[in-house]
């Protein structure tokens, strides 16, 4: 059990590790490139990927590729792999059916009334810095589409998934749940700084109000759910904020 903690660690600091070099370098291709390598790895180690599983990572890929096409490429890969990793696993995130009948309500829920409530508290702490410009454009619903599916599949399903193959799919510890959540919160905030932009004040409450929240609902109900949050509190700020 205290080996997987310091393996848990370890994945930890190697994604903290890995920001600060494509900080100092200032590519983020790096990410794209080790974690598509890293994914191909594991499609080929498990050797159990199916055709539903290929079809919505594809599905999700071509709904990032509007916004981003490097992102919409990227994401495909990482989610077959979290697939094939979960597959055999007893510490999983389902993607859609969690086993329980009220899952398509509670989605539904969560994504406007927990979106809605970030949603507004986001915008609150932007005003500071912005005014308020009220006004709809179809490219912000696909930026917002983008960034929901992308982030909680690149940096938060597949990360997790590693944390399930660094221990080896062994019952997690209080502790090592809680590295497991840190690891797919921090590097996904992280990529909104850089070394001469982080603040260590808006990297816990970003972390706090917007990390944890999408991670939770990951483990607890869905990826969708956490998709749709994620994607109507970035929508909400578009709309409002007109940026």
């Amino acid at each position: 059990m205290k080996n997987n903690t310091v393996r848990l660690s370890i994945l930890l600091a190697s994604f903290v590790s890995l920001w600060v070099i494509i900080s100092v370098f200032q590519s983020t291709a790096i990410w794209f490139v080790i974690i598509n390598i890293v994914a191909i790895c594991i499609i080929a180690k498990y050797k159990n990927a199916d055709k539903k599983a290929v079809f919505l990572g594809f599905v999700f890929g071509i709904i990032c590729i509007p916004s981003s096409v490097i992102m919409g490429i990227s994401v495909i890969l990482p989610y077959i792999a979290s697939v094939c990793v979960f597959k055999k696993s007893s510490n999983k995130i389902y993607i859609f059916n969690n086993g329980k009948k009220s899952w398509p309500v509670i989605t539904l829920i969560l994504t406007f009334v927990v979106g809605g409530v970030l949603g507004f508290i986001n915008i609150l702490f932007a005003l500071s810095a912005m005014a308020i410009n009220p006004s709809f454009n179809i490219q912000w619903f696909i930026d917002a589409l983008r960034a929901g599916v992308f982030e909680e599949i690149f940096f938060r399903l597949f990360f997790f998934a590693l944390c399930i193959i660094v221990t080896k799919d062994k019952p997690l510890s209080r502790m090592q749940n809680i590295l497991c959540y840190i690891i797919m919160i921090v590097p996904h905030v992280l990529i909104h700084f850089n070394l001469q932009s982080f603040n260590i004040g808006s990297f816990i409450m970003l972390s706090l109000l917007f990390g944890l929240p999408f991670a939770i609902m990951q483990r607890k109900v869905n990826l969708i759910s956490a998709i749709g949050v994620h994607s109507f509190v970035d929508l909400l700020r578009f709309c409002v904020l007109g940026v």
